[in-house]
Parts: structure tokens; C-alpha cells; sequence
């Protein structure tokens, strides 16, 4: 029998939900399930951090209890849908100080409030290592549901904002001297909710996913899900300025930061191409082009060296 650590968490999942039949449920294998309510889809997803894994020592309590909220509603914001709250369960070692305790309510207390969501409270258990599971919540109507699938060839490939800024955070994360815009994008992702709204409401987005995990392994999710390939245009990848400088300060490769490494929690979605023109003008400046959906199921990489297979590779758990 394979262990975790060989299958990693994608396989664990799929394995998993192949012994999952719900009834009135969709999303199985989404950022999010979706249970029907009338005219809309009550959204509803799960997500923990723990100190080994996502807590580094230069974390902050504010910062662990925002960062708790942000996974989880990045979920939301990847279904499209607005948030209603978030409960929080919190595993505490019995020497947490009460200090400590409130400072991560109000980090996730001002996570949710930045995006119009609720506290909704939760619960609290004695733990050996710090780890808060969440459980967010939010509505989005039944036509404008997006989901992993549905990319179609001839779609176009095209991502929220920058990448890249949180994984070349943590070539600094141990340093008194850190660009701290960088910091903060690793430490208190900003969950995209209103970008996920606007792209539902656009109807012109045929798929989409968050970024959590890196944008190259997204890619091949994404992929997976609608049974396509994908084109990648490396020049059209949006990589913030700050972590080039981040990286060619300490010698590492960007495409490490910008591909291959998580935390950025963007949106990762594809286009009818007819809908381009309305959606940049809903979305402004905060979308990026950066490939197209083909028939062949190969996920590629387009850049000065030619054209070559884009690696499925990014952060995954019980494989590091």
C-alpha cells in the first residue's frame, strides 16, 4: 500500500474523491463544494495551517490568525461567489499566551472584515502544535458558478496580478533586511474576492482556480479538470518587479519564484475569447493574457529557449 508521502496530497484527493458519490453537490475536486439553494449555490470550503507547514518562526500571531481566514476564502473567491463568514477551529498548545490568542482572532477578524465577511466564532482544543482549521462560506448564483472545468480549445489562458512576490519572500523570511511588500504578500495574502465576483459576473470565464500551490502545477490542474492543454507564453507572465530583484539579489532563479512556488493566491482562469474586450474593461489593468487552451493535452512552455513541456511541479504536502 503507497504512503502519503509517495502518492502526495493530488493523488491523496483524487483517491479520496473517487469514493465520494454526494448527492446535490457540485464541486467535488474544486476549490470549493457548492450545495443548490434556489437560485444560487451555497459555497462551502475547508482549509487548515499548521505551525510545521505554514507557519515560520517570523510569523506573527496577527499574521497566523489572517493567514487561517485568507486560505479560506480564496477558496470562495476561486467559485466566484461572495463571502458570507468563516468558523475557525483552533488547535492551542496549553502554553499559548491569551495575548497570542487574541491577536490571531483579530488577524482573522480583519482578513474577513477586508472582504466583507464574518467571524462567525468556531472552537478551541488543546493541541501539541498550533493548527487552525477553517470552514468559509459564501453565495454565488447557479449561472455564475466557475469551476476547474470547462475550458475549451481556443480558450485563452490569463491570471490576476503579479506572481511570484510570495515565494521570492522566503529567500529573506529569516532577514532583518526584507523587502517588506514581499513579506506581507507571504504573510497576509490578500484573498481576491472582488476579482472573483467580477469574473463571474463577466460570463465569459469558462474556468478558474486560485494559485495556491504555484502557477505551473494550477496550470496543470486546471488542465486536468477541463481535459485540454495549455500554451504558456513565459514573456506574458506577469512576475512582480520586486521579486526579480528579490531573486537576483540572492542568486536564485526567477522562474522558481514566479512558476514553482506557491503563496501568491491569485486567480488562474480561461476566456472565451469573445468576452476579452468586456472582461479587461471590467477588470482593468489586474489581468494578465498569459497562454491559450489547445486540443492536445500537453501543457507547454513558450520562451526564448523554444517550446517545452511546462514541469507539474509547485508546493505539495506530504511530499515538501
Amino acid at each position: 500500500m503507497s504512503t502519503l508521502n509517495e502518492l502526495g496530497e493530488k493523488e491523496a484527493v483524487r483517491a479520496v474523491l473517487s469514493r465520494l458519490l454526494p448527492r446535490g453537490v457540485v464541486g467535488m475536486g474544486d476549490d470549493a463544494a457548492c450545495v443548490r439553494i434556489g437560485s444560487r449555490y451555497l459555497v462551502v470550503s475547508t482549509d487548515l495551517i499548521s505551525k510545521r507547514t505554514h507557519i515560520p518562526d517570523r510569523m506573527s500571531a496577527y499574521q497566523v490568525g489572517w493567514m487561517a481566514a485568507a486560505v479560506n476564502l480564496s477558496d470562495i473567491a476561486a467559485m466566484g461567489a461572495e463571502p458570507i463568514g468563516v468558523v475557525m477551529a483552533m488547535g492551542l498548545p496549553r502554553s499559548t499566551g491569551s495575548d497570542t490568542l487574541m491577536d490571531m482572532v483579530e488577524g482573522v477578524t480583519d482578513c474577513c472584515e477586508s472582504v466583507s465577511a464574518k467571524y462567525l466564532g468556531g472552537d478551541t482544543k488543546e493541541c501539541p502544535e498550533l493548527t487552525i482549521a477553517g470552514t468559509s462560506l459564501g453565495l454565488v448564483r447557479t449561472d455564475g458558478l466557475l469551476k476547474r472545468s470547462g475550458a475549451k480549445e481556443g480558450d485563452l489562458l490569463a491570471v490576476t496580478g503579479t506572481v511570484g512576490l510570495a515565494g521570492a519572500a522566503f529567500h529573506e523570511m529569516d532577514l532583518d533586511d526584507h523587502d517588506r511588500r514581499a513579506r506581507k504578500a507571504a504573510l497576509e495574502p490578500r484573498p481576491r474576492i472582488r476579482e472573483g465576483v467580477l469574473l463571474s459576473a463577466s460570463g465569459c470565464v469558462t474556468s478558474c482556480m486560485d494559485t495556491s500551490d504555484g502557477l505551473a502545477m494550477s496550470v496543470h490542474e486546471l488542465s486536468n479538470a477541463s481535459g485540454v492543454g495549455f500554451e504558456v507564453m513565459r514573456d506574458k507572465v506577469p512576475v512582480d518587479p520586486a521579486a526579480v530583484a528579490i531573486c537576483e539579489k540572492y542568486g536564485k532563479l526567477v522562474d522558481d519564484a514566479a512558476l514553482y512556488s506557491g503563496g501568491d493566491y491569485q486567480l488562474l482562469f480561461t476566456i472565451d475569447p469573445s468576452g476579452l474586450g468586456r472582461l479587461m474593461s471590467m477588470m482593468k489593468d489586474d489581468v494578465s493574457v498569459i497562454g491559450r487552451a489547445t486540443l492536445e493535452r500537453d501543457v507547454v512552455l513558450i520562451g526564448e529557449g523554444g517550446k517545452g513541456p511546462l514541469p507539474y511541479k509547485g508546493y505539495e504536502h506530504f511530499k515538501g
